[in-house]
């Protein structure tokens, strides 16, 4: 008896023992980049913007492989600075950035992204992402380079409650002599923010605002604003937007973007008395707490009208195009053609960008690949308060899948209806994406700013501002920069 227990006890540790080996090895195919470990550096916007879907699935991703993804969270100013920086001092070391498109002529046009590798395209299914993005935003003379996160485009939102009142459309009828609806122009734009400005349109006991939009220096305010003169200054004839592709000389400084601008300044009189200040999650809360009537936004506000636990608009939110002009300015006669002029803005998307010189290269692909998968890309535009947007055909095909984020069908048909018009605009405005985008901006937004607060007229502003364009070309390379720039403006045909 003593014989079998021993004999029973044995063969039990002995199996035992070839299961935990068994099991060891079983974790070592499981976990392939067990040992490896990678830095990714996006910037700290508001909340959960952007970084708090990476900073949440990356510790996902570390169970499945074994891998450690440090991800680093700089505010916006200081990822500009510390990329800048990382080009240059090889101690200072990103196996991944996670930037907008401005990043394209710096990281991608002077060599220091690793092309996306066709099994990484497969991965990720690269024929499902939108042509816009894919020939555009992600590629460089034709190679793709940049793996698609996030797809923006700059929309209006109103409350099509509001604008569908009989009294309210008799009483603007009679004020303006045309219909109240979704503005065609900028002119009526601030008529609808005026009318609806400084009164209690809503019954709610308070006063009410005609519009939201945001304006805080050191943000992405100025996306916004090159959206909004994009209805003067982007002529449809005229690929060239920020500068003169013969000469670099900027053109910011035009009669196009001073009317923009004084447009830009005028409609803060509608809105709340803070929003001169006003950050993306501002203009969002202000809009779905039912404070303001119209606002201008990315996607986002979308998503949190109908998901946000503060918002009283939910079904109540209407769609609609950037406002346009009945007048464009032809920078070449230097006078304004009277013709209607609509423009889209897809500025500011975000992309997963792998730097040629990652030390562990296919574990930085996988994880950017993980990322931005379909399955995964599909949940997170659904999400609301990641800031991530449509940029997939997918993502266009079923509007009830929807419907778990609180919209209706309906509406969200109406949602995606609306950006997918802005998707395929012939005529739209990307970001400025040649080296040195970043001090452009920079210097740009400095001085709109000082206009917006009143310290400066809206002409002394931009002509400021464009001297110093003017400067960051000469230091850049004025003949460099002006090859760059005719290259990027041909990124659809190449």
């Amino acid at each position: 008896m003593d014989r079998l227990f021993y004999s029973i006890v044995i063969f039990l540790l002995i199996f035992s023992g070839c299961s935990d080996s068994s099991s060891e090895a079983n974790r070592g195919v499981d976990m392939p980049y067990r040992g490896q470990s990678i830095m990714v550096i996006v910037p700290k916007l508001h909340a959960d913007l952007i970084r708090g879907p990476i900073l949440k699935y990356s510790k996902t991703f570390e169970k499945q492989t074994g891998a450690k993804i440090r991800v680093v969270t700089p505010s916006w100013n200081d990822t500009i600075e510390n990329i800048d920086k990382s080009l240059q001092d090889e101690n200072l070391h990103y196996d991944i950035f996670v930037v907008i498109a401005m990043w394209n002529g710096e990281l991608l046009g002077n060599g220091h992204i690793e092309p996306i590798p066709q099994e990484i395209k497969d991965k990720i299914d690269w024929e499902d992402v939108l042509p816009i993005y894919k020939n555009n935003v992600l590629s460089w003379a034709n190679v793709a380079y940049g793996l698609p996160y996030d797809g923006d485009s700059i929309n209006l939102y109103y409350r099509q409650d509001i604008f569908e009142d009989e009294k309210n459309r008799a009483e603007f009828l009679k004020k303006h002599e045309y219909e109240l609806m979704p503005p065609k122009t900028w002119k009526e734009y601030l008529d609808i923010a005026a009318f609806f400005n400084g009164w209690d349109w809503d019954g709610d006991g308070k006063v009410e605002y005609g519009n939201a939009g945001l304006r805080v220096k050191g943000d992405v305010a100025l996306l916004q604003f090159f959206a909004q003169a994009a209805a003067y200054a982007k002529h449809p004839d005229d690929k060239a937007y920020y500068f003169d592709p013969e000469t670099m000389k900027p053109r910011i400084d035009n009669p196009a973007f001073l009317r923009a601008l004084e447009d830009y300044i005028k409609v803060i009189e509608y809105g709340p008395l803070s929003m001169n200040k006003f950050a993306g999650y501002d203009v969002r809360n202000s809009f779905v707490s039912g404070e303001v009537v119209m606002a201008i936004d990315w996607a986002d506000l979308g998503i949190y009208a109908v998901n946000s636990p503060v918002s009283i608009v939910q079904e109540r939110v209407g769609y609609a195009q950037l406002p346009g002009s009945e007048y464009v300015y032809n920078s070449s006669r230097k006078d304004w053609d009277k013709r209607y002029n609509q423009v889209s803005s897809i500025s500011g998307n975000w992309m997963f960008l792998v730097n040629k010189d990652a030390k562990n290269k296919e574990l930085a692909f996988d994880f950017a690949a993980f990322m931005t998968s379909p399955n995964m890309s599909k949940e997170l535009v659904a999400t609301s308060g990641n800031a991530v947007n449509p940029s997939r055909f997918s993502h266009f095909k079923n509007p009830e899948s929807w419907n778990k984020s609180g919209f209706s069908t309906e509406s969200a048909k109406r949602y995606l209806d609306e950006i997918s018009l802005s998707l395929t605009n012939e005529n739209t405005v990307f970001d400025i994406t040649i080296p040195g985008a970043a001090e452009y901006y920079q210097a740009l937004d400095k001085f709109v700013y000082q206009a917006v607060l009143k310290q400066l007229t809206p002409k002394d502003a931009l002509s400021r501002a464009a001297l110093e364009w003017e400067s960051i070309t000469d230091k850049l390379g004025r003949e460099k920069q002006k090859k760059l720039y005719k290259e990027s403006l041909n990124l659809g045909q190449r």
